[in-house]
């Protein structure tokens, strides 16, 4: 008989660390000080045949989710991701049209362990179109599988 030798244990993982989302591109991102990224709106999302049909303008909570999605691109790794936990004194100053290309930037304002602040501009073509003077996101609860008492009967 040959000895054999185990393979090496996985190295358990403790923190969830996504990939960015594939509609964001030229990313730039320093966890802890800033994220910036851009975003292609394309006249084929379908929320823009009943979002003003015959004037088509991106809805500010799609530029919201946007800010989110870069802003999380400068946090550190938690075991579940982050998410928003609010956005204080959001303003929109021009609207945002099928077709425009959004650049977001988010930089650190403050961060703990329960939470990192940001303040957000979402600029088209060096124009700014929206900002967020406070942005807070929150760890998620780690993912876990669902247990469902009924599977056990």
């Amino acid at each position: 008989m040959t000895p054999t030798t185990a393979a090496p244990a996985a190295p358990a993982v403790d923190r969830y660390v996504p990939a960015p989302p594939a509609h964001l591109l030229d990313i730039d991102a320093v966890t802890g000080v800033h994220a910036a990224a851009t975003r292609n709106i394309p006249g084929t999302l379908p929320f823009f045949a009943t979002h003003f049909p015959r004037q088509p303008i991106l809805p500010g909570v799609m530029l919201l989710g946007t800010a989110e999605e870069v802003a999380a691109l400068a946090c550190p790794p938690t075991a579940g991701g982050w998410r928003l936990r609010s956005a204080v004194r959001a303003r929109w100053k021009h609207p945002v049209l099928p077709g425009d290309q959004v650049r977001v930037r988010a930089e650190v304002t403050g961060a703990g362990d329960d939470a990192v602040q940001f303040k957000v501009a979402i600029t088209v073509k060096d124009q700014l179109v929206a900002d967020v003077r406070k942005l807070i996101l929150v760890p998620r609860a780690p993912f876990t599988a669902a247990v469902h008492p009924e599977e056990d009967r």
